[in-house]
């Protein structure tokens, strides 16, 4: 039983002596390894990919040549198991229709052999082609499938090849991406039914000739290759033209992408890195034979964030904000403990805004850094000292202490700042909070005693220490 599965979709444009110059002719090559029983959104695999193929092929013009090839459809373990269905150049649709029905997942997954099969049809017929090829997985039967269009390309075959990744999750897919590259097309990605069907759709719609603009992106940190998705936008539209991954591989690092003459963005999103961080680029102009390189640097700097409070370190959490967002990158925090406090924080460079927030007053005053750069290898020093005083408020009556609990708000506004409960016992009663300095509204109310609530107003000062005694026996 395979570990990986293949769904396959070639589209091929013929342009060879025997047909009309515009006469297109598909190939479908469809996986029937074992897993493709696995399941999306409840749905397995497989009869996903056969509703999404017959529907390709109804949509299919009348005239159009189809083929169908399978492979993992007849025996459990064998690299050799790839059949050509249905030949290359068939307009019998029920035909197709029928023997997509009839394939059902058993095998291996040879990805190499099966486009080594493809590519010596396709030279025997000395055919223009245009190959697509949709995976969930990669190769189990020791191949190269970026060699094998590596060959094909240097043999003189004409063609070009789109790969979709279908449901690959976080797989590695650096294979199947250069295999794309390899062939001059795009790698796009699909993770649903629907998208299935749109990417296949995509692909059969691009056009035969290579467009011959090409975008070159290396990503780089720390001056090592690193795992990214790549995103081109066109810049008119604002729709996704094609979203692909770089790895931590040569072959796939730069991104060489074909694109039609135009105007396009890019986002750049580094996978293996905390908080993802993305690095964008609008209004990159792609002109044909002009090729546009880019070399996306997420190299790290270090932000050293103290914080203290009437003069000792002090406990805050720091959380780091793509400038001008509110998108949280990284959070860290410095307790009070001189081991963490300065807090070294290593995050990707570029700008950022940052909160200190104290965790230790009862209020969470904040402090906000905005816009502040950091370049790659650079150290930024960030110091905050917050301010505090301490309420106390007890309760009692007459001489006995008695359990009230206590409510604190801002006097101005009546905003909640903090609450507690007295109990009867000395360790708990006077109640103490730390509260930014300013003028607070303090209320009593009795627990289990019929007695009416007592309210007082208290100025805290930075540092200062207020303390209050409220006695129930006495009257207001």
């Amino acid at each position: 039983m395979t570990r990986w599965i293949l769904l396959a979709l070639l589209a091929v444009t013929l342009a060879c002596p025997s047909a009309r110059a515009d006469q297109a002719q598909i190939a479908l090559i469809l996986d029937a390894s074992g897993s493709m029983w696995g399941q999306i959104e409840g749905e397995n695999k497989i009869v996903i990919a056969r509703r999404v193929l017959k529907d390709l092929v109804k949509t299919v013009p009348a005239d159009t040549h189809v083929g169908l090839v399978a492979y993992g459809h007849r025996k459990k373990s064998a690299c050799d198991d790839i059949e050509i269905v249905v030949p290359f150049g068939s307009t019998d649709r029920n035909a197709i229709l029928r023997k997509i029905d009839g394939i059902n997942p058993k095998g291996m997954t040879p990805i190499t052999a099966t486009l080594t099969k493809v590519f010596t049809e396709l030279r025997e017929r000395e055919a223009a082609t245009t190959v697509i090829l949709v995976s969930d997985g990669l190769e189990t039967c020791g191949g190269d499938p970026c060699q094998a269009v590596r060959d094909a390309k240097a043999a003189g075959i004409e063609f070009v090849m789109h790969v979709v990744g279908f449901d690959l999750g976080d797989e590695d897919a650096a294979q199947l991406e250069c295999a794309a590259r390899a062939g001059g097309g795009l790698y796009l990605t699909a993770n649903s039914a629907a998208e299935l069907g749109k990417a296949l759709e995509q692909a059969i719609e691009i056009i035969p000739e290579t467009p011959t603009g090409r975008l070159s992106v290396t990503t780089m940190a720390e001056g090592e290759l690193i795992d990214t998705t790549v995103a081109v936008i066109d810049a008119a539209s604002g729709e996704v033209v094609t979203a692909l991954r770089t790895y931590e591989n040569e072959k796939t690092n730069p991104i060489v992408i074909p694109l039609p003459d135009g105007k396009y963005d890019i986002s750049v999103e580094a996978v293996r890195i905390a908080g993802r961080p993305t690095q964008k680029f609008t209004g990159i102009e792609i002109a044909a034979d002009k090729p546009v390189e880019k070399i996306v640097d997420f190299s790290t700097g270090t932000f050293r964030v103290k914080v203290t409070r009437n003069g000792a370190l002090s406990d805050a959490l720091v959380e780091f904000y793509a400038a001008g967002t509110s998108t949280s990158v990284v959070n860290s925090r410095t307790y009070r403990d001189a081991t963490s406090n300065p807090r070294d924080k290593r995050i990707t460079a570029g700008s950022y805004d940052i909160e200190a927030k104290a965790l230790e007053i009862a209020n969470h005053p904040v402090k906000r850094w905005e816009r502040v750069a950091l370049g790659g290898g650079e150290v930024l020093e960030l110091e905050h000292e917050f301010v505090s005083g301490t309420l106390t408020i007890g309760a009692k009556r007459g001489a006995e202490l008695i359990d009230v609990t206590v409510a604190v708000a801002a006097a101005t506004t009546g905003t909640s700042v903090a609450v507690g409960r007295t109990y009867t016992r000395a360790e708990s009663n006077p109640r103490s909070f730390v509260l930014s300095p300013g003028r607070y509204k303090v209320t009593l109310k009795p627990v289990k005693l019929d007695i009416p609530p007592r309210t007082l107003e208290v100025e805290v000062a930075g540092a200062a220490k207020v303390e209050k005694v409220v006695d129930f026996a006495a009257e207001n």
